[in-house]
């Protein structure tokens, strides 16, 4: 019961907020964080030595090239590795985490940790996610992201969507959007019973994107729309058309440079009426001076924003 405790010790603090359209007309909550983080830099101290002292204080287990730190639940909460980028290089440490999973009790122990592991540390990714509860599963199965970039959809037994991916695994930003109440009701995980559903949009950024998270996703959200949306004044060939694309994001490498853009200026248009989406964004920008103290904090007070 503690461990079910702990997971869900953030839902009091989540946005009553009322999304009221003439689909919905329902209470909704929303909330962002932080999902997934991944830190590398040069290293200061032995590394096998403190492994080796992980170990023998129960805190870690050995796996592969490095060590996956283990909670009071016995769960892996991070994981750290030595890495090599090319011959040329000196040997760096990695350490990759899910800061929802690190109950405050570690989190300044970690912080120090890392503070003392690295030297001049950056990430290399940073995953951030949106939960979106009491949203109805038919209306959240229609959004797509707007853009020609590859997309895979995960369908389950009964034909509904469950999953979805926009880019490619090793892209430096990739967009994943699933049915967060499914997975949790797999893992016979507990649910409130206020919690009717609860979808995850999540956006992964690797690399340089890391640094530039808040300006990849109010770009990510600027082409994130459902043809629900569709204002009654385009023509019908435009109308056919978005939707032919919202169905098969592979037609979009099939267009001209011209008709892209037409396409996407007519996708932003939507995406000013879409009221989820409105709502996303309104959100995000209640929520981003949080995520940047966040991931600032991580790094000891070095400026993430990438501005």
């Amino acid at each position: 019961m503690q461990k079910l405790i702990k997971n869900w010790d953030f839902l009091p603090t989540l946005s009553n907020r009322r999304l009221v359209s003439h689909i919905l007309g329902i209470e909704y909550k929303m909330m962002w964080s932080i999902d997934r983080i991944t830190i590398v830099g040069r290293m200061k101290i032995d590394v096998d030595e403190f492994g080796d002292f992980l170990i023998s204080k129960g805190f870690a287990k050995e796996i592969g090239r490095g060590w996956s730190l283990l909670d009071k639940f016995d769960e892996n909460i991070a994981y750290i590795e030595r890495v090599k980028f090319s011959k040329f290089e000196e040997m760096k440490c990695r350490i990759d985490f899910n800061p929802n999973k690190i109950g405050t009790w570690i989190d300044d122990d970690l912080k120090a940790f890392i503070h003392e592991l690295f030297d001049e540390p950056h990430f290399s990714r940073a995953d951030i996610a949106c939960d979106v509860f009491n949203i109805p599963n038919d209306y959240m199965q229609q959004y797509r992201l707007n853009d020609s970039v590859t997309f895979k959809p995960i369908y389950g037994r009964t034909g509904e969507l469950e999953t979805a991916y926009w880019g490619a695994r090793s892209s430096e930003r990739q967009v994943r959007m699933y049915n967060k109440y499914l997975e949790q009701s797999k893992k016979k995980e507990y649910i409130p019973d206020e919690i009717s559903s609860w979808w995850r949009v999540e956006v992964q950024l690797r690399r340089t994107k890391s640094d530039e998270w808040n300006s990849v996703i109010h770009e990510t959200l600027e082409n994130f729309c459902s043809p629900f949306y569709i204002p009654e004044h385009f023509s019908v060939t435009d109308e056919i058309a978005i939707k032919g694309l919202m169905s098969d994001q592979n037609l979009w490498s099939k267009l001209s440079k011209n008709s892209k853009t037409k396409y996407r200026n007519l996708v932003r248009k939507i995406v000013k009426e879409d009221e989820l989406t409105k709502e996303l964004f309104k959100s995000f920008d209640e929520y981003q001076n949080e995520l940047k103290r966040e991931l600032d904090t991580w790094l000891r007070g070095i400026d993430v924003t990438g501005e």
